[in-house]
């Protein structure tokens, strides 16, 4: 049963990446991923509920690929291009549709979503912060909660203010140049030292 129901999330994930939410009715799901009403309504029981599944597991994946990821024995320099390599692959897989339909047709789960996003961003980036300062990388004065939150504004506003292109965003200068803005701006000597000397090696 909780294996049909993973199957029918991870098709359903699929079909609102390519349309859109609001554009994909439950009659669509049936035709396309090709089960009965019977069988959807017994693991759903509206649209707003499989929204709701579709999303929790987006952020599912998402977290567990970044942790996965952050899991490498690295130091706080190595990991922060490992952080930031994540969240540029979620810039270019943002989807401006399923976001629009989610926060204007479903606005509770869409306030659940950005809630946990944030979190788990900002938690990550806090984290990595800390260590930097305790493997005497980065600057001990920074103020790393605000840091963390000014990384946070700036990935959001990279994918809601449309002022650089979807083009733009995924060439490999643009990510350089965001990730250098901001690894110079919180490195002390030492850590801008090992930047340097493993710049080749971090690209």
């Amino acid at each position: 049963m909780a294996d049909k129901k993973q199957d029918i999330i991870e098709k359903v994930k699929l079909l609102y990446h390519e349309f859109g939410i609001r554009s994909v009715t439950m009659d669509d799901v049936v035709r396309e991923i090709g089960i009965s009403k019977k069988t959807l309504y017994q693991h759903f029981s509206d649209k707003s509920e499989l929204v709701g599944a579709v999303m929790d597991d987006l952020f599912e994946q998402r977290k567990i690929e970044m942790e996965h990821a952050l899991a490498k024995k690295q130091n706080a320099i190595e990991k922060m291009l490992t952080n930031y390599s994540l969240q540029l692959r979620m810039i270019k897989e943002h989807k401006p549709t399923l976001i629009y339909d989610l926060k204007k047709y479903y606005p509770e789960t869409y306030q659940k979503v950005t809630i946990r996003k944030r979190k788990f961003i900002y938690d990550s980036v806090l984290q990595n912060l800390r260590r930097g300062k305790t493997e005497g990388l980065y600057r001990a004065e920074i103020n790393e909660e605000i840091i963390a939150r000014l990384n946070l504004m700036r990935i959001e506003a990279i994918m809601s203010t449309g002022i650089f292109t979807s083009d733009e965003i995924m060439t490999s200068g643009f990510f350089r140049e965001v990730f250098t803005y901001h690894i110079y701006g919180i490195v002390n000597t030492k850590g801008r030292n090992y930047l340097e000397q493993n710049i080749d090696k971090l690209k």
